[in-house]
């Protein structure tokens, strides 16, 4: 091979080193090719993009594969040059060679790379068109290439090296502890952590909507009071009901109707999945609350309705426990008809500033710790008190903590401040 040959492949393949090199850093800078997509419409390099974009693993392994091969082959020939025709003819070995790597890296793998980095998107469209056609030789080369590593792997490595056993939840909760002990996380963060770790243990009666804060409509009803009761609904569904509200017939989506243009309710009504109130939250969310659309009733131990969970409730119970908003304007809602919306941390103190209620009791700062005290055991949902001036009602419970209150203003009290 003459020097001239020598040199115009040596060159060949630096060229192709610098367009895998620019395409591997393209892989991944490129975020954002949609306006791209768009342009390239649906033809073949639209589907390309596609592909790589769904896929960026397989793309840069074929990548990093060539660069290898190409790597490894210029390093060979770049070393027959020096030593061969270069060297026969006076050149100096270590300059020469020298220039040769730094001219390889500074073409073949920075310039490149720098550029792919300022616009990937426009080297993925470019290096689509040349690297394309040799995925023939490259897909049967990556799988030989996988199917030996693996069998290596198989052979010599794991006889060798043992399996790492998951971390247990004691593991993990000891790790967090050390690492509040530490400085490294704080209180809340540790709180937020172990409350994320708690859902295991939720079930859905514990973040379900309770039966008597359900929308209930009989299917006996006129059509003039089933359309007041779907349109002044206040949530999302409504359940439709038989002879006795625990013979439920279907649930109607509201939202569904109102975009229907508010049709016959039947033709809109389905049938929900009823589940347990001792079913995990885990277990509901996997089998039942595939989407927002899809809400599931619960059933008590006798088949009766107990209440409704959808993956909004579930959302809300983990957002409340993990990360709860403590400012007092949240903790106080106006129902309006001098009904309030309590969160069960409300203090007496904070409740009478506001609505000038007097709830002051012994040792009892919060409206829940009050509505304990009251009943003298853990309420279920729809519970109620009554005071002197108000009557209280358990709105929803976890794990043996009341969580909200509705509290009602009784005629003769003196009219509540507004929130």
């Amino acid at each position: 091979m003459s020097l001239f040959v020598a040199f115009l492949l040596y060159f060949a393949l630096l060229l192709l080193l610098a367009v895998i090199s620019a395409a591997e850093t393209a892989i991944h800078s490129a975020r954002d090719v949609e306006a791209q997509l768009l342009a390239a419409g649906e033809g073949a390099v639209a589907q390309r993009l596609r592909a790589i974009t769904a896929n960026p693993f397989a793309q840069l392994h074929h990548t990093l594969l060539l660069s290898s091969a190409l790597n490894l082959a210029l390093a060979a020939l770049g070393l027959w040059i020096v030593t061969g025709p270069l060297r026969a003819s006076g050149w100096n070995v270590w300059i020469t060679s020298s220039v040769i790597f730094l001219a390889t890296v500074l073409l073949g793998d920075m310039a490149p790379k720098f550029f792919a980095a300022r616009n990937p998107s426009v080297v993925l469209l470019g290096s689509l068109r040349l690297l394309h056609p040799l995925r023939n030789v490259i897909d049967p080369l990556a799988l030989l290439v996988d199917r030996t590593t693996d069998a290596l792997l198989q052979k010599f490595v794991t006889r060798h090296i043992k399996t790492r056993l998951p971390v247990t939840r004691d593991e993990f909760e000891t790790l967090v502890e050390m690492r509040q002990e530490q400085g490294l996380l704080d209180s809340d963060d540790s709180a937020m952590i172990h409350e994320a770790l708690d859902i295991e243990a939720l079930t859905v009666r514990d973040c379900m909507i309770p039966r008597v804060d359900l929308a209930l409509m009989s299917s006996d009803d006129s059509p003039q009071k089933t359309t007041a009761i779907l349109e002044k609904s206040a949530g999302r569904f409504v359940i439709v009901y038989g002879e006795t509200p625990d013979s439920v017939e279907g649930v109607i989506d509201t939202n569904a109707w109102k975009l229907a243009n508010r049709p016959d309710w039947r033709t809109l009504m389905r049938t929900p999945a009823f589940v347990p109130e001792t079913m995990p939250v885990l277990e509901a969310l996997e089998h039942h609350l595939h989407n927002d659309e899809q809400p599931a009733l619960i059933a008590d131990e006798y088949g009766g309705l107990e209440g409704m969970i959808t993956r909004r409730e579930i959302a809300d119970w983990l957002l409340y426990e993990a990360a709860p908003w403590h400012g007092e304007n949240s903790e106080i809602r106006d129902l309006g008809g001098g009904r309030f919306l309590l969160d069960g941390g409300t203090r007496l103190d904070h409740l009478k500033a506001e609505l000038g209620v007097d709830l002051q009791a012994d040792g009892i700062d919060t409206i829940g710790g009050l509505v304990f005290n009251q009943l003298a055991h853990v309420p279920k949902p729809g519970e109620r008190i009554s005071i002197d001036t108000a009557d209280i009602k358990v709105r929803r419970i976890v794990r043996a903590r009341i969580q909200e209150v509705e509290l009602r203003l009784k005629p003769n009290s003196a009219a509540a401040p507004e929130v």
